[in-house]
This record gives C-alpha cells, structure tokens and sequence, in this order.
C-alpha cells in the first residue's frame, strides 16, 4: 500500500467478528497490518477497527491520502492514489445516494410541462420504467440527476439554480456561438489561472480589484471587446463566505438579458445551474 497498489482477494463471507451490525450492505473491505480492517459501506461512509472492538467513522476524500493510528504503533497511512481506488471501489457497487421518490415528487414541480409529468399517469414513480424517460431526454436526466444528489445532501439552494437553469433553456449553454465561463473565490480575487484567463478575455487586474473592493452584489462589468463579466456574492447576513465570477458573452448576455429578460440574480444562477448539471451526470457516471 505505500506505493498505492491493492490485492483483490477472490468474494467471500466477511467474518462475523468483523462485520458490524450495520443496516447497510458491506461493499468495500481492506485488510490492513496490526489486524486492523477499513470498511466502505453504502452512501460513502467508512469504518475503521479490528475484530471485536467497536470500529471508528473515518472520512475518504479524492486525492488526499489519509492516516490511521494504531495504538502505541505507526499510523497506516493510505496514499491519495489508494483511496481514489476504495472510493471508486465503492461507488461502483452502490446505488447512487437519494431517493427516487422525493426527487421525482419535486422535479414535477418544476418541471410540470414534461410529458413525463402527464396528468393520468404515475409511471414517473417507478424508478426504471422512469430511467428509461431519461435516456432520451437530456434535460430531463440532467435536472433529475442534479436535483437527486442535492436532496441527499441537503442542498437546497441547488433547487433555485435548476430553475434558473430551465428559464434561461439548456440549448442556450449548448450554442457553440454563444460563451459563458464561471469562476469561485474565496479571497478577494479568483485563482491565478483564471485571473489569467480573465486578462485574456480584456478584464485587467484593476479592474477586477475595483470590483472585488466593492460591497455591491451582483454587480456587473462590461468590456465592448469581450462581453460581460458578473460578481456574486454568497454568505449568510453580512458575512461574505465566496464569490461567484461569470462572464458571458455579448450574444449569450443578450439571449439571456434581453430576450428571456432574466435578471442577474436569475443569470448567476441560471450559470452556476448549468455546472451544477454538468458535475451531477459526471457523479452518477461512479455509481452503479
């Protein structure tokens, strides 16, 4: 393992002196030195512990490694490339997290024009017969999958992003004229990759520091060369935790501004709800 390499034993029974009394399926173990055991189980949750003691929560995140102690001896540590291994492992062999019950509830909602949604008829319920609607309607995967993975992490703001999303009209973000980038901060300026890449879209570093000096929100920049660039900023009361930095291009600015007559809260979100689409069919591409 210091090298990031795993032996698959061939399936078998876990010992009982292993396995916890848990409600969920075991689906990932890895046998560790001093009779120790790492065990993924369904919605990502790990456990740490050796047969016959009470076993710990530990937390996996992609591209860190992760150490675990042993009394009075060295800690286990797993390098980054081990546990993308046992977190791919994972994914693999569990269900995507959420309910298709509460998704599909929410998503008639705000999507109650679907045909899906047709009044008479509850087939939208039953999860395969629904998973076959979506293989030929992509926005309506894209919605599902995105609002699916907030419920299950209670991120509700998310819902707002979707709506945006569909009032602006995903054919819009998949016009090869039209150009629309997104950036987060959480100091006063982006990353210097795309503090670069917005110099090479005209946007000077003053002009970005005079922006980010500001306490207005949104506000918007216009540049007759590029097209538009949009500030947001998100936290709770006064307390600003990041920002959002959009920039879109005179003809997406007027799609969005002028013909959908969108507000810029509305295009923020509407942005921000397009990646959120994007990351969420990339997720579900991990899961079984």
């Amino acid at each position: 393992m210091s090298n990031g390499s795993l032996a698959e034993l061939p399936p078998g029974s876990i010992p009982d002196s292993i396995l916890p009394a848990l409600p969920d399926e075991t689906s990932v173990m890895l046998l560790l030195p001093h009779n120790k055991y790492l065990l993924g189980t369904g919605s990502d949750k790990w456990l740490y512990g050796q047969p016959g003691t009470a076993p710990q929560s530990v937390y996996l995140y992609d591209n860190e490694s992760i150490s675990l102690l042993n009394d009075g001896d060295r800690p286990t540590i797993l390098p980054p490339r081990t546990v993308n291994a046992l977190r791919r492992k994972l994914s693999m062999n569990t269900a995507p997290p959420g309910r298709h019950s509460a998704t599909v509830l929410m998503l008639r909602t705000i999507m109650r024009d679907n045909p899906v949604f047709s009044i008479g008829s509850a087939d939208y319920l039953d999860e395969e017969i629904f998973a076959g609607f979506m293989e030929t309607d992509e926005v309506l995967k894209r919605t599902y999958w995105t609002l699916r993975f907030a419920l299950a992490r209670g991120e509700m703001e998310t819902i707002q992003r979707l709506k945006a999303w569909l009032k602006v009209g995903p054919d819009v973000f998949a016009h090869p004229a039209y150009t629309v980038k997104i950036w987060f901060s959480i100091q006063n300026l982006p990353d210097p990759d795309a503090v670069s890449e917005l110099e090479e879209l005209s946007f000077t570093v003053p002009e970005l520091q005079r922006m980010s000096a500001q306490m207005i929100s949104p506000l918007v920049l216009y540049n007759p060369l590029s097209g538009w660039l949009v500030l947001g900023r998100f936290g709770r009361g006064r307390d600003i935790m990041f920002s959002c930095w959009i920039y879109a291009d005179h003809e997406i600015w007027h799609e969005m501004r002028d013909v959908r007559k969108m507000s810029v809260q509305d295009i923020i979100n509407a942005v921000w709800g397009e990646q959120d689409t994007v990351q969420a069919l990339d997720e579900r591409a991990k899961y079984r």
